[in-house]
């Protein structure tokens, strides 16, 4: 293998996935030529695992920082697509916008007006014969794609009511406009999904920061037990600390913590040991802390019997003389 032949090509690669402008660089064949690659820079390239065929003519390189691999799909189809009108809806169009998809199918769905409503040449590409007016239409990173209000709305239409209510928070929490929100639900008065539409609105919340905190919180309307303070502040020796759910009547607040806790920002040891000096200075002050871990939240009975338990058995204030 000619190492310096590689390297060679590894710099031209990288030089032209910077100027990428998609949140995840796509390189046509003809670029990765002009740039002066040859065919066997490329094949050395892919079969070395620097750069992936994603369509025909279409190459991602594996680069520090690589997106969700379903964004990458959404750009590999984008890149492919060149000249035909279309626009990315429903998940696709959150994810573009960085909003939360979980369990979601790992499909691109796209808007082709004119076109019959069906999968597309490859088996992951949904195509929607629906004409969406220019106004719901946004431009990011060179793709047209639904407005973050009408992704909601197409996502609360699509998706089951629980996986619908995280997109509708994290949403919210990204500053989609409520006005616009009920336009587009009056707008669709009497089509189909549009009761789903309205049930998914009515249980979402901004203020929900994580998948997590927004299945937790459907769990205690869903069990009616005591309606929380979400993103509670209390007052600490160490400062004021902003808590997932509280009852202040009680002093009782409920952490929910989600695999990305511990895991997208620094070690998890230190994740766990900054948590147990905060919890230290909650209970300092006062209030008792319960800490829910995601895998919990599949074992509804076990869950409920824990939370209900804690939220209804007396507790001492601890800390207070």
């Amino acid at each position: 293998m000619d190492l310096t032949l590689n390297t060679s090509a590894r710099r031209r690669l990288e030089a032209l996935a910077s100027t990428a402008t998609s949140p995840a660089p796509m390189i046509a064949r003809s670029r990765l030529i002009a740039a002066g690659l040859d065919e066997r820079d490329i094949r050395s390239l892919t079969e070395s695992g620097q750069l992936s065929r994603l369509e025909r003519g279409i190459y991602a390189p594996e680069l520090s920082g690589t997106p969700d691999p379903m964004i990458v799909r959404i750009c590999a189809h984008n890149a492919a697509s060149t000249g035909q009108a279309h626009v990315y809806t429903h998940t696709s169009a959150a994810l573009l916008w960085g909003l939360s998809v979980w369990r979601a199918r790992p499909l691109v769905h796209v808007a082709h007006a004119g076109r019959r409503g069906n999968r597309g040449p490859a088996d992951d590409v949904v195509r929607h014969n629906q004409i969406i007016p220019e106004s719901d239409v946004r431009i990011r990173n060179g793709m047209r794609l639904t407005s973050l209000e009408r992704t909601i709305i197409d996502c609360a239409r699509l998706l089951p009511f629980e996986l619908g209510v995280i997109v509708a928070d994290s949403g919210l929490a990204h500053g989609a406009d409520e006005d616009a929100l009920r336009r587009l639900v009056s707008e669709g008065r009497g089509t189909r999904g549009i009761r789903r539409v309205r049930e998914v609105l009515a249980a979402a919340d901004g203020r929900a920061e994580s998948p997590a905190e927004t299945r937790f919180r459907l769990l205690l309307d869903e069990w009616n037990l005591p309606e929380a303070e979400l993103q509670l502040w209390i007052s600490t020796t160490g400062g004021p600390e902003r808590v997932d759910f509280g009852w202040s009547s009680r002093r009782l607040v409920i952490e929910v913590h989600g695999y990305a806790k511990y895991f997208d920002y620094g070690p998890p040891d230190e994740k766990i040991v900054a948590q147990q000096a905060r919890e230290a200075r909650l209970v300092a002050a006062g209030w008792r802390v319960l800490n829910i871990y995601w895998p919990e939240l599949d074992d509804h009975e076990t869950l409920r019997a824990k939370v209900r338990a804690f939220l209804t058995t007396p507790h001492a204030l601890v800390g207070v003389a």
